[in-house]
């Protein structure tokens, strides 16, 4: 089941990519301000799609990956990393197009570059965001393909037309039409021939399973991890925007890091439930990397505040929001979905006998205190009774496997399985 989800991610997000380059409206014209306010639907769709493509090649690379045992797991190791908090964090910067637009349907040109320079004056932003989200996006798309075809999951010549897509992304993404299509149009061919071989290859008889124990590993880890980020976010979060202008950059970062680490950590929980729990492990995965990316936002919203004011800003802030496409195609699906998905979760492993009927309880106290609390001191309730039903799921998922679907062995990326 998750290799078929895990395809279907790879031969869409290069097609999303292909049609956000497509609509991009600042193609071939050199154009630095202004471009985004003369066009705001195709800025819209473009910065949309581009997301969504980035985020659908998440779980598609990372079950490209699971196959791999011990050929090809090092690299495998470097590119798994690459892909969940590089390619992840990414996928978040295409927030900053619907701000720019927010931003030009505002003010005057002059204004609304000054905030856009004041946002990449930003350190810890830019250290936090930029610099992984740059070089994981690289990353992940020169060494997962390497490492696939090194683990025997796709061949060469697919990994080298997956390769040379890249290149051409990398040198005509912004050249005008029909030219910007030629990586995305490659990777679509080379990415759906490696869904195609993932589907149908199964690793050797008899490899021993050194990337599975690393990954198994990680979800164990991050069970803990990922609500203790979660509750540093929470606790160090400013009362307002302006105050505290450092602390809040960390703030968003480690609440975003908190987001991103629960991904997985739901793939662990779903590698041992049933079909329920896989299913609404994958709707949950792709939820969290749209909720997680929009904590980028509040960064935005900090230059903005100290460039213009309050008020100035607040109007900006006001014109974001209001933008369908972020709402309804963004950031209420990803906010509901990851909540919503997290306790789904914990009821199906409760309901797989991994977890005793304690921790979705858990679960929901703390998505509710979550969303009633303030961040600060009182806002930390929702991420520890989170961390306390995580690591009482941990205990179950211990003990050995009370089931395994005999059609395929049980694998940490059943998650994707939705996505």
């Amino acid at each position: 089941m998750w290799r078929k989800a895990a395809a279907v991610a790879l031969v869409t997000a290069p097609i999303a990519l292909a049609v956000a380059t497509g609509v991009d409206p600042a193609l071939g014209t050199g154009e630095v301000h202004g471009i985004y306010r003369a066009h705001p639907d195709a800025t819209q769709w473009h910065s949309l799609l581009l997301h969504w493509a980035w985020v659908l090649f998440v779980p598609g690379m990372l079950g490209l990956l699971a196959p791999i045992r011990t050929r090809g797991a090092a690299l495998a190791r470097v590119a798994w990393v690459a892909v969940l908090l590089g390619l992840a964090t990414f996928s978040a910067l295409m927030v900053i197009d619907f701000f720019v637009l927010a931003l030009e349907q505002n003010l005057p040109d002059a204004q609304a570059a000054a905030v856009t320079t004041r946002f990449e004056e930003q350190t810890p932003t830019m250290a936090g965001w930029q610099w992984p989200g740059l070089a994981g996006w690289a990353l992940s798309l020169v060494l997962v393909p390497v490492a696939a075809a090194r683990g025997r999951v796709i061949s060469w010549w697919t990994a080298g037309a997956a390769l040379l897509g890249t290149v051409l992304y990398f040198l005509f993404a912004i050249s005008p039409v029909p030219v910007n299509l030629l990586g995305p149009v490659v990777l679509a061919g080379a990415y759906g021939a490696a869904g195609w071989q993932l589907v149908t290859r199964r690793p050797e008889a008899g490899e021993p399973d050194v990337f599975g124990a690393f990954r198994r590993r990680l979800s164990r880890i991050c069970l803990y991890a990922a609500p203790a980020a979660f509750a540093l976010g929470m606790l160090t979060a400013p009362a307002a925007t302006s105050d505290r202008p450092v602390v809040l950059q960390l703030s968003a970062l480690l609440l975003h890091l908190g987001w991103l680490l629960f991904v997985p950590a739901v793939l662990g929980i779903a590698a041992r439930g049933r079909r329920f729990t896989r299913v609404a492990a994958g709707v949950t995965v792709v939820a969290l990397l749209h909720f997680s990316a929009l904590m980028v936002g509040d960064t935005a919203d900090l230059a903005a505040r100290q460039v213009l004011g309050d008020a100035a800003a607040g109007r900006v802030g006001e014109t974001m929001g209001g933008f369908p496409l972020l709402a309804f195609g963004w950031a209420l699906p990803g906010m509901a979905l990851s909540l919503l998905g997290l306790i789904a979760v914990t009821v199906g492993a409760a309901t797989d006998g991994l977890a005793g009927r304690w921790v979705p309880v858990l679960t929901v106290a703390g998505v509710a205190a979550f969303l009633v609390l303030a961040a600060g001191p009182a806002g930390v309730a929702g991420p520890l009774l989170i961390g306390v039903a995580f690591a009482l799921l941990d205990r179950g998922l211990r003990a050995p496997a009370a089931h395994q679907d005999r059609r395929e062995p049980v694998d940490q990326t059943a998650a994707v399985s939705a996505g």
